[in-house]
């Protein structure tokens, strides 16, 4: 099997050549199905037999939470490839990643306070999922503003990617952690 285009979608001039081709049909269904989804979750579905209508942020909680924690492991997978690849646009998406998935973590922790005010009667507790959805945020910040700090790019990325690779760490620990402690949050459902 010939590898040489795996190979040219590593060079920038290929990549963004296929990628702008692509990206009007992509930025239009992912539009439409976000928009579909959000309509869908948050106006048709029916009210919980427990928790009524509150439920319903759970249809941008999840999954914001989930693309986050996605993101972050993506993070890792773009710093081994520009470690040990040497490939310049994992650095590129590393860096572009970044603020993507601090939003979405955000996202998440402040639709997972809203969902816990009338659910819990607290808008945060120390909880273990909560706080290591917090360190993820942190971890987050850390990428983005060591990215910006260090003027050298090629030190950047050396630096963002090793903190990337030390911080997935975190990712089974946010999956485990309502199995591992006896926390407020529920498990998967």
């Amino acid at each position: 099997m010939n590898w040489t285009w795996f190979h040219k979608l590593g060079s920038p001039k290929w990549f963004y050549g296929i990628s702008g081709r692509f990206l009007p049909c992509l930025s239009i269904a992912a539009l439409l199905l976000i928009g579909v989804g959000v309509v869908w979750g948050l106006a048709f579905a029916p009210p919980d037999y427990q928790q009524g209508n509150s439920f319903r942020i759970i249809y941008i909680h999840v999954p914001a939470a989930m693309l986050a924690q996605s993101i972050y492991v993506m993070l890792a997978v773009c710093g081994v490839v520009g470690l040990v690849w040497k490939m310049k646009l994992a650095d590129v998406a590393l860096q572009c990643a970044a603020p993507i998935g601090a939003w979405m973590t955000a996202v998440a922790l402040v639709t997972g306070a809203i969902w816990g005010k009338p659910t819990w009667g607290s808008w945060w507790v120390w909880d273990a999922r909560l706080t290591s959805m917090l360190i993820l945020l942190f971890l987050y910040f850390g990428v983005i503003a060591l990215g910006n700090a260090i003027s050298n790019r090629d030190s950047a990325a050396k630096a963002c990617a090793v903190l990337a690779i030390v911080g997935v760490i975190n990712i089974p620990i946010i999956k485990y952690s309502v199995e591992w402690w006896n926390t407020l949050h529920q498990g998967a459902t």
